[in-house]
C-alpha cells in the first residue's frame, strides 16, 4: 500500500513538538511509533525533531557488527538463521509515518511564519511592499535571464524561514533547560519583547544575529549548515544580561510576596508582645514599690515609738 495517499492529521501532535528534546520527544516517539523505534532513535543521539528530520536512515547503524547493538536488533529486526538481521515491516513503515508527520507538522509550522511574516511587513511598511511588486513587475519584463533568478530568490527565502524557525526553536529549549537549572520559572523568551532575531542573506551566504532587550547584539557563529548559538547562551548566562536580571528579579518578587506578609505579621505579633511584657514590667515595679513604701513607714513608726518609751523612762527616773 503506497503512503503517498494517506492524509496526515497533525492535530494528534502537540502544537510545541517541534521543540521536543530528550525524554519529551523519545515519550512523543513512543507514543506515535513505539517503544522499540524510540529506543533506536536514543541511542543514536537523534534526540529532538530537526535531528531527527536531518537523519536520513536511521536504520543504517543497525547494518553495524557491535555488541552495544545486539538488544535493540532483538527488537527491530528478525535475525535469519544465518545470523543476518532483517528489518520489521511494521518498525519501518512507524519510523517512515513519524517522519512524514513531523515533516508535515514543520511545513504547517514554515507556512505560519511567511504569514505573519509577510503580515508584520505589510503593516510595518507599505512602501517597501510596493517597491517589490515594482522589483517582481521588471523581473518578469526583464527577459530569460530574470526568469533563472527567480528560482533562487525563492530558495534563499525558504532557506532563511528554515534557519529562522530553527533557531528560535533551539532558543527556546535551551531557556527552559536553563531556567530548570537555576530554579527560575522566567517562562519563555518572547521576540520583540526578549530579543529580535536577524537574518541577512549575501548571495551565497548567510549571516545571524541576535539583538537582546537590554541593548546587547550577538553575532551567530555558522557551523556547517546551522548557526550556533553558544554566544547568545554567554550573554544570557553573564552578569551583563538585564533583560536575564529583570526575569530573576520578577520571579523572586512573585514568590516573595506572600513571605514579606507573613514576616510583617510576626513583627506585629512580637511587637504586641514586647508591649504587654513592658505594661507587666512596669505594673509589677509600681506594687513593689508601693510595698517598700509602706514597709519604709511602718519601720519609721515603730522607731519613733522606741524613741518615746526611752524618753519617758529617763523621765521617771529623775523623778
Amino acid at each position: 500500500m503506497s503512503s503517498q495517499n494517506l492524509i496526515l492529521d497533525t492535530s494528534i501532535l502537540p502544537t510545541d513538538i517541534l521543540s521536543f528534546s530528550d525524554d519529551h520527544f523519545y515519550r512523543a516517539v513512543e507514543k506515535i511509533a513505539g517503544s522499540a523505534e524510540a529506543k533506536l532513535l536514543e541511542i543514536q543521539g537523534i534526540r529532538s525533531v530537526y535531528s531527527f528530520l536531518h537523519t536520513e536512515d536511521v536504520f543504517s547503524i543497525l547494518s553495524l557488527s557491535c555488541s552495544a547493538l545486539r538488544d535493540i536488533k532483538k527488537l527491530i529486526c528478525f535475525e535469519a538463521d544465518d545470523r543476518s538481521y532483517m528489518i520489521k515491516p511494521g518498525c519501518r513503515g512507524s519510523i517512515r509515518y513519524l517522519h512524514q508527520l513531523l515533516h508535515q507538522k514543520h511545513e504547517e509550522h514554515q507556512k505560519d511564519i511567511t504569514l505573519k511574516f509577510k503580515r508584520n511587513k505589510q503593516s510595518s511598511s507599505p512602501e517597501n511592499s510596493q517597491t517589490i511588486h515594482n522589483i517582481s513587475q521588471d523581473s518578469s519584463q526583464a527577459g530569460p535571464t530574470s526568469s533563472h533568478q527567480q528560482p533562487l530568490t525563492t530558495a534563499d527565502s525558504m532557506n532563511k524561514l528554515n534557519h529562522y524557525s530553527s533557531i528560535i526553536s533551539m532558543m527556546n529549549e535551551w531557556f527552559e533547560k536553563y531556567c530548570e537549572t537555576i530554579n527560575v520559572s522566567a517562562g519563555t523568551l518572547t521576540e520583540k519583547e526578549d530579543f529580535q532575531l536577524f537574518i541577512v542573506s549575501n548571495g551565497t551566504d548567510e549571516e545571524a544575529s541576535i539583538s537582546c532587550s537590554c541593548g546587547i547584539k550577538v553575532q551567530l557563529t555558522k557551523n556547517h549548515h546551522t548557526f550556533s548559538l553558544s554566544n547568545y547562551y554567554k550573554h544570557v548566562k553573564s552578569k551583563s544580561c538585564m533583560m536575564m536580571k529583570n526575569k530573576k528579579k520578577n520571579n523572586s518578587n512573585a514568590y516573595n510576596e506572600p513571605n514579606t506578609i507573613d514576616e510583617q505579621e510576626c513583627l506585629d505579633d512580637e511587637r504586641s508582645q514586647d508591649i504587654s511584657m513592658t505594661e507587666t514590667i512596669q505594673s509589677s515595679d509600681s506594687s513593689i514599690a508601693i510595698d517598700n513604701t509602706v514597709d519604709i513607714v511602718q519601720s519609721s513608726k515603730r522607731s519613733i515609738g522606741v524613741h518615746n518609751t526611752g524618753v519617758q523612762k529617763k523621765q521617771r527616773t529623775k523623778r
